[in-house]
């Protein structure tokens, strides 16, 4: 059970339920439990919502590989929420199921090619070490231009903290019927 409560448009104030409101004419669905989370703090899910937006919708890294280094944070952090939520939306990117069954041997596995590697190691550093070796950089400047690998920094450091707050508030996966 979560530490904190899990909020419905129903227990927001009537002057914050547009946060809500917004959320679905953007994504198309409800909040997720961790934004219902963050409202309790309405102001706060305010000012949150338009970069996770922005890094969800609005960047020009190919989603594929946005949602291979979100995973991978999960990965490395044992977030099960994250690894669960974004398998499901990289699987709907194009990732293939043997490459999220591979993460944990990433660096040796034949099903990554050159462009998923760099994103994998850089997404990996980052989140063990807050580091990034300059072979690695190397390796995404042959890939990526420098657009790609600021949207990608601001990705793997978004989901850094995504994955913090779930630890934090002890958000698990939710259990699916059927």
């Amino acid at each position: 059970m979560a530490r904190v409560p899990i909020l419905s448009r129903e227990d927001l104030a009537q002057a914050d339920r547009d946060i809500y409101d917004d959320y679905e004419r953007v994504r198309g669905t409800g909040p997720s439990v961790i934004h219902r989370a963050i409202a309790n703090v309405p102001e706060l899910l305010r000012v949150y919502m338009p970069i996770s937006n922005a890094l969800r919708f609005e960047t020009k890294l190919d989603a594929r590989l946005r949602e291979l280094a979100i995973v991978m944070v999960g990965h490395v952090t044992g977030s099960a929420f994250e690894v669960e939520a974004h398998s499901r939306f990289a699987l709907k990117a194009g990732v293939r199921q043997e490459q999220l069954d591979a993460l944990s041997d990433f660096a040796t596995s034949p099903v990554y090619d050159a462009r998923e590697l760099a994103v994998l190691r850089y997404s990996d550093e980052v989140t063990r070490r807050n580091h990034v070796a300059d072979e690695t950089l190397a390796a995404l400047r042959v890939e990526f231009d420098e657009e790609a690998i600021v949207e990608l920094a601001l990705q793997v450091g978004f989901y850094n903290t995504v994955v913090r707050i779930l630890g934090a508030f002890d958000i698990q996966p939710e259990k699916r019927l059927g």
